[in-house]
């Protein structure tokens, strides 16, 4: 009963610190920064221009939310979220299949934290290179592409479990 409320506990946190970042920050970092969505939900990446377009628009208190109250739920968030789905997987799935995909949840948090870090020097850095750029780019990339591996097999753990459950 109590791994139960614990793994529940986990899920509501992990979706509170998701709905802050998708209702609160996220938004005012994108009207701080006339339109432009910020770097971490550019799923392609991005480019030297669309960096600098983006730093260059971006006002100084948008900055500020940035790097200070969406870095630190976004240093929360994918730790959180990566456990979490390791214990679903856990749960879900067969010991191979399991530990494939909590390695790939827990790659996704690290590449997240390491997206964050290189986001953090393009804001702050006074001049950006191609290099800076395509570093942090790349880890957006590879996050978005490890964390849509673990989702979906969240989804298609989950799905298949409520169907054993409801045959």
């Amino acid at each position: 009963m109590l791994g139960r409320l614990s793994y529940l506990a986990l899920a509501a946190v992990v979706l509170a610190l998701w709905a802050l970042m998708v209702t609160v920050t996220g938004p005012a970092i994108t009207k701080a920064a006339g339109g432009l969505p910020p770097f971490d939900l550019r799923i392609t990446g991005y480019d030297l221009a669309e960096a600098q377009a983006f730093l260059t628009r971006i006002s100084a208190p948008g900055r500020d939310l940035y790097l200070e109250a969406q870095m630190r739920l976004d240093t929360l968030f994918p730790v959180l979220l990566g456990l979490f789905l390791t214990w679903s997987f856990v749960v879900l799935y067969p010991r191979l299949p399991a530990i494939a995909l909590a390695v790939a949840a827990m790659a996704g948090a690290g590449m997240d934290l390491l997206e964050n870090a290189r986001i953090a020097t393009l804001l702050q850095a006074p001049e950006v290179t191609v290099a800076m750029v395509a570093a942090a780019s790349q880890a957006t990339v590879t996050k978005w592409a490890l964390d849509g591996l673990a989702l979906t097999g969240f989804a298609l753990g989950l799905a298949h479990a409520l169907y054993r459950r409801h045959r």
